[in-house]
């Protein structure tokens, strides 16, 4: 009969034992990236460049006069090399490029000549890197027109710049 007794005890004893169970889940906490916001770019254009004749995301903008033609384009920063040979048609190594930095942009500069069908074209370009978006700066002209647009390309590219916020604030945008 003690035996008896000792089944239910163990019973009681051993229902403790069979708590319930608990579900331990591991979630990782995922940071989406922070895109950058683009920048406003700031050219001054003279008045005949003051329409663009062509706008496109993947090309940029497209100003066209008599003498010359100028593009405005904003791509992904990463690989200068792309950038400059979708700007020109040529190698970064066949270029001679000044690079230098203001304010945590850096400026890359350059000009290059091509020949073609339609005789030798000249170039001058530019690219500023924030690090994270490419805004490049390119004008064309024939060999003919070259010496006589130089000073309307010294103005266009001294101009080129990115806003500072209080410039944006100002000027309504």
């Amino acid at each position: 009969m003690k035996k008896l007794w000792v089944i239910p005890i163990l019973a009681l004893l051993l229902a403790g034992c069979g708590g319930e169970k608990t579900l331990e889940t591991v979630g990782d906490v995922e940071e989406t990236p922070v895109i950058a916001t683009m920048q406003r770019v700031l050219l001054q254009l003279p008045e005949e460049l003051s329409a663009p004749v062509l706008q496109s995301e993947k090309t940029g903008t497209l100003y066209i006069c008599d003498d010359y033609s100028v593009t405005v384009q904003t791509v992904a920063a990463g690989d200068l090399n792309k950038t400059i040979r979708n700007a020109t048609g040529m190698e970064r190594e066949d270029l001679q490029i000044m690079q230098t930095e203001e304010k945590g942009v850096k400026r890359y500069r350059w000009v290059w000549a091509t020949g073609g069908e339609n005789g030798v074209q000249v170039g001058r370009g530019c690219v500023l890197d924030d690090g994270h978006y490419h805004y490049v700066l390119t004008a064309l002209a024939d060999e003919k027109a070259a010496s006589r647009v130089q000073p309307a390309w010294k103005e266009i590219f001294g101009s080129f710049r990115l806003a500072q916020e209080r410039e944006e604030i100002s000027t309504g945008s």
